[in-house]
């Protein structure tokens, strides 16, 4: 079982827990869709060579965003991945995965 944590636009976060859902996240018993989500303020520097979602190369830029959490089994994990990678609009998708201990 694993932990995974995403950072994710505002406007990206019914997409990306459909998508995460679908792939089989999210599942905990007898129960499916279980994740969290959180508002946070977080900030980046764009540098050359990168095509920002949001902000200009060369420049910081501070935004708000959310971080969505659910837990994953071995068996799903990969589908899910693929699906966040898939439908998130960032060039660089931060995706943290994190093995829970049973």
């Amino acid at each position: 079982m694993y932990k995974i944590q995403v950072y994710i636009p505002l406007e990206s976060v019914d997409t990306i827990r459909e998508v995460i859902t679908q792939a089989g996240g999210g599942r905990i018993g007898n129960y499916a869709g279980c994740m969290s989500w959180w508002q946070v303020h977080s900030s980046w520097t764009s540098l050359p060579g990168a095509h920002p979602y949001d902000g200009t190369v060369g420049e910081t830029t501070e935004t708000d965003e959310y971080i969505l959490q659910c837990r994953v089994d071995d068996a799903h994990l990969p589908a899910v991945l693929a699906a966040i990678r898939e439908a998130h609009p960032y060039e660089e998708p931060v995706i943290d995965v994190v093995k829970l201990w049973k």
